[in-house]
């Protein structure tokens, strides 16, 4: 296996922090992995060795104000940002992988990122992979609050708050909570703008799977305590023909960290292998 990191300049103002992990040989699949919340890529590293043993390439970056990237903790511009720094990243691998099948895969606010670019955007990509999406958050504020933060996120877009936050909702594993505890890039931090961007780009997921024109496989716990499993379902079944949908049993909100981490690892592997077959 070969890993690479750099940094790169999406624009003027910002620098986003890279990581490659490819096989020695030519890759079947490249998969582009967005982070979630208050994390950052190298969480994965572990995760996308796993891809490499199957040929797979991996190419992640640490999102705006998360990780060794640049701007504020838990700040953002815009959601539309997040959307041009996919587009971005999706340049970076053509860069490094120009005629190698490429696969979207985000886990939470990023599996929330990566369904709303698969319906607002157009890419080449083969399609999507989505885990414990922040379509709809457990904790989200009653509804009777939320003119209230969009008020706060007009006013003030780039303060921020820190959130209080329980590793052990993330795994069954002990040791994966205790090394999140540890992590000293990981932040909870949340602004106004960003959690007001995150909560409308769910509920546009939610009101548009007939916009899914791409394969799309969407895994989720039963047991999530952070995001709402029923949002998923409720998603998929209104995805016509496009989207696979598994649910599972007591799992927690980090499947890629989880009990049955090896189960989701082979879900989606067949599924890369049925849509590279069907697009020979």
């Amino acid at each position: 296996m070969e890993h690479y990191i750099y940094h790169v300049n999406p624009d003027k103002e910002s620098k986003l922090f890279f990581q490659l992990w490819q096989p020695s040989a030519k890759p079947k699949a490249v998969i582009c992995l967005v982070h979630g919340i208050g994390e950052h890529s190298s969480r994965y590293h572990e995760w996308a060795e796993l891809f490499v043993e199957k040929n797979i390439a991996v190419v992640s970056y640490d999102q705006r104000g998360h990780g060794l990237s640049d701007g504020k903790r838990g700040v953002i511009p815009s959601y539309e940002i997040l959307m041009d720094d996919i587009d971005f990243a999706l340049k970076e691998v053509k860069k490094h992988f120009e005629d190698t099948p490429c696969f979207l895969y985000g886990h939470s606010m990023g599996g929330g990122e990566v369904l709303n670019h698969l319906i607002t955007r157009k890419s080449n990509y083969l399609g999507v992979i989505s885990t414990s999406p922040w379509i709809v958050t457990q904790e989200a504020p009653p509804k009777i609050v939320i003119p209230f933060l969009r008020t706060l996120s007009n006013l003030f877009p780039y303060i921020s708050i820190k959130t209080s936050f329980d590793a052990k909702r993330l795994s069954h594993i002990e040791q994966v909570c205790i090394k999140y505890n540890e992590d000293e890039l990981i932040h909870h931090m949340v602004s106004f703008r960003l959690f007001i961007d995150a909560y409308d780009a769910g509920y546009r997921v939610l009101k548009n799977p007939d916009k899914v024109k791409k394969p799309l496989l969407l895994l989720h716990g039963t047991d999530d305590q952070i995001t709402d499993p029923n949002a998923s379902k409720t998603f998929s079944e209104g995805v016509v023909n496009r989207c696979t949908y598994i649910q599972y049993n007591k799992a927690y909100h980090e499947l890629h960290n989880e009990f049955c981490r090896l189960d989701v690892f082979v879900d989606i592997i067949n599924w890369i292998e049925t849509q590279l077959a069907e697009n020979k």
